[in-house]
């Protein structure tokens, strides 16, 4: 590259998040370019299943459970406006999760969690077993009580970054994958882009949103963002003999029927640095897992299996906003094992700060927490 590109907005990182922030920020009318340094998503949001579950995955009320909800809701307008923009359908179904408990322990546990869901508001609904047989009976005989949400649901996460990709090369996002960045560029105490294995790209905005890489990119300008990789194997079976009706969740693992004649299942938290593959261990730890709730998935046909890097946070919350003692960049990362349900809120708010200031949404997940200026 014999110049400096240069942009309104430089993403560094290609996957749920850098997409859904670029595609965010085209539409509020910036020139925005994304750097990748594999392929789109090829990490933690292509590995996703996809579950769209904040009453699932939040253990307490709190800014998370309250951001995950947002984030759902947003959910249906923004694939409707995904699909009408490239024609790919990501698959959005939102016909329920059962959280399923296997004995008294899990039953005790899950009725408080009940409690607190019922308080808040949420839309849940307390099954006992004869009632959770009639509405999946394929669910295993020994399940005890189940908490259902109606309103949460799943999403094809390969089909949501297709229609992400897509839909950012629409609004006019330069995509650049295959792109190494190296170090920021600099200008007193701001960074005014990076170099990178290509040449220089300069932004006025820079935005680390390089999932489990993030903490090393971070590095560059002296600061300790707590963010490390952790491993998930997933794997495929075929839903041939098996028609699941919803997503089954539970202490053991989670089962996702999708439209394409797959039940995704899943998953390990792999603390394996960042090697990625799938281990016959792993393997064996996700299937053993989920035939507890549905024993007929030990006939069903093996069809794929796979692993990604999913970017966890030394307190569980995502890190989105400014980095202390720096101008001209920010940080959308750290999502965990959500970034695929969190992404269009994240994109929302984040867009709303580059372009508005508007920080005080932020603020319960501002990297700030965790550097010293």
């Amino acid at each position: 590259m014999d110049r400096a590109v240069t942009s309104d907005c430089l993403v560094i990182g290609g996957g749920i998040i850098g997409l859904s922030l670029a595609y965010e920020l085209a539409g509020r009318g910036l020139s925005v370019t994304v750097l990748e340094q594999g392929d789109w998503g090829g990490q933690a949001s292509v590995a996703a299943a996809g579950i769209l579950g904040p009453l699932q995955e939040f253990d307490q009320p709190g800014p998370l459970f309250d951001l995950g909800l947002a984030s759902l809701a947003l959910y249906p307008e923004w694939v409707a406006e995904l699909r009408e923009v490239t024609g790919i359908d990501p698959q959005l179904v939102l016909d329920g999760i059962l959280r399923v408990a296997m004995d008294e322990r899990e039953q005790a546990a899950f009725w408080e969690r009940y409690g607190w869901q019922q308080a808040k508001g949420c839309q849940v609904q307390w099954l006992e077993n004869s009632q959770l047989k009639r509405m999946e009976p394929n669910l295993s005989g020994d399940a005890k009580a189940a908490i259902y949400s109606p309103a949460e649901g799943h999403v094809n996460s390969r089909m949501l970054l297709k229609a992400l990709t897509a839909a950012c090369q629409i609004r006019g996002v330069r995509l650049e994958s295959g792109v190494v960045a190296t170090a920021p560029v600099l200008r007193g105490q701001r960074v005014i882009g990076v170099e990178s294995s290509v040449g220089m790209y300069q932004a006025e905005h820079t935005i680390i949103a390089a999932g489990a890489w993030t903490g090393l990119i971070g590095r560059w300008l002296s600061l300790t963002l707590p963010i490390r990789p952790v491993r998930g194997q997933v794997a495929a079976v075929s839903s041939e003999e098996i028609p699941l009706k919803r997503v089954i969740f539970g202490t053991n693992g989670y089962i996702v029927p999708k439209k394409d004649g797959r039940v995704i299942v899943g998953a390990t938290e792999d603390e394996a640095g960042f090697r990625l593959g799938v281990t016959l261990a792993g393997l064996a730890r996700v299937l053993q897992g989920v035939r507890l709730y549905v024993p007929a998935l030990g006939q069903a046909a093996f069809l794929d299996a796979w692993s990604g890097l999913r970017p966890a946070t030394a307190d569980g919350l995502p890190l989105l906003g400014p980095l202390p003692g720096w101008e001209g960049i920010a940080v959308a990362s750290g999502h965990f094992r959500n970034g695929i349900l969190l992404s269009p809120v994240t994109a929302k708010r984040m867009a709303d700060y580059l372009t508005q200031n508007d920080l005080e949404p932020l603020r319960p997940f501002l990297p700030a927490r965790f550097c010293e200026e």
